[in-house]
């Protein structure tokens, strides 16, 4: 089958992560796949290096745009596409509707409706204009799926794929004193790491109010805070340390390639998502490392923590529920290695790449079944 894959990001988002962990273990002798993506986009040599086709967009195509529906258009038919996948991409999925192949649409993020689509009428209207779009909706956590019923579209619609990462790889002393010098690491400190882009919605303020806490109750503990990821509130975010007077012991490393560098040095995975989070793949890479996880209780979070033996939830915004948190495990070495265990068992059970590649590979032929 042929299947053109759409998404509308120019940076290297969670998104962006999924698509090129789909692609990676899709099984090639039965799925034949075409990326189209914004010009210039950042994916382009991730998706170049697994050896996939790129094309690249001259319009948005996240709104309604004339002109995008005819770029996309064209480049169904020249790449024989049999089915479109789009990420967001309204323009894609009108594109496709007018070409006549079946669509899979992903909504990644969770969030209740709000604003206008608090209206009942509003919400069925925008339901009929989904449910015409999309053959099949992919929700990546239960909680995304709970959204998209309010919003209109029908269960038998929706199909629950929780997203899937590959396992992070080990590394030797070598490269973890390498890792170390480079984050400024003292071998010994217990390092606490958020992996999040730096936006409001992903919580880091809270965060930072509980490194405080934490470290004011164990003194006897050299903690390093690791905040991993690029956004628009790194400088806010710094001054915000800085009054907090925890500066020194805050490290923000921005983008990092390799993140089995950051994950094999982590006692604690940290989520302090207020909004828009289905299954994070910074947590599912941190439990196939076997790091402890403490999260937010927002949307998909709950879900992934599970029973509470792989870590702990805590209240959004709750620093101090976080902050006890990171103090039971940094304080017991018996329940942080009983974590580490489960973290592993619930990412091979649950969370791998290569189940979630093959429960959307089996989507895609059920549809080009019924088409």
């Amino acid at each position: 089958m042929r299947v053109l894959h759409v998404i509308s990001d120019r940076n290297i988002g969670g998104a962006g992560v999924l698509l090129c962990n789909l692609l990676r273990n899709f099984d090639t002798r039965c799925i034949e796949s075409t990326v189209l993506l914004p010009k210039n986009s950042l994916l382009k040599e991730r998706i170049l290096a697994l050896g996939v086709d790129v094309w690249e967009l001259e319009e948005e195509c996240d709104r309604f745009s004339v002109a995008s529906v005819r770029e996309i258009s064209g480049v169904i038919r020249r790449t024989g596409a049999q089915l479109l996948h789009a990420n967001a991409a309204l323009c894609a999925r009108i594109a496709a509707k007018r070409c006549r192949i079946p669509v899979v649409h992903t909504r990644h993020c969770c969030f209740p409706p709000r604003g206008i689509w608090k209206n009942s009428i509003l919400r069925h209207l925008g339901g009929a204009f989904n449910r015409r779009l999309s053959d099949r909706v992919i929700a990546t956590a239960e909680a995304a799926a709970e959204d998209l019923s309010l919003l209109g579209i029908p269960p038998q619609q929706i199909e629950v794929v929780i997203n899937g990462s590959p396992a992070i790889r080990e590394i030797g002393e070598q490269e973890q004193r390498r890792a170390r010098e480079r984050f400024g690491i003292q071998k010994g400190e217990f390092v606490v790491g958020i992996c999040a882009r730096l936006e409001e919605c992903k919580g880091h303020r809270t965060f930072f109010e509980a490194a405080k806490l934490v470290m004011e109750r164990l003194p006897t503990v050299s903690f390093r805070f690791l905040v991993v990821g690029t956004g628009t509130q790194r400088q806010a975010l710094e001054a915000y340390c800085q009054s907090l007077g925890i500066a020194p012991f805050v490290r923000f490393t921005g983008f990092v390639e390799d993140m089995a560098t950051v994950y094999r040095l982590l006692r604690i995975n940290v989520n302090c998502s207020t909004g828009t989070e289905t299954s994070c793949l910074a947590l599912s890479e941190g439990m196939s490392a076997g790091v402890p996880m403490i999260a937010s209780d927002y949307g998909g979070n709950r879900s992934m923590i599970g029973d509470g033996h792989a870590g702990f939830l805590f209240p959004v915004g709750d620093a101090n529920a976080l902050a006890d948190a990171i103090f039971r495990i940094a304080s017991d070495i018996n329940l942080e290695n009983a974590m580490r265990r489960e973290a592993r068992a619930r990412y091979e059970a649950h969370y791998t790449a290569k189940e979630m590649s093959q429960r959307v590979a089996h989507l895609y032929e059920e549809l080009l079944l019924k088409s």
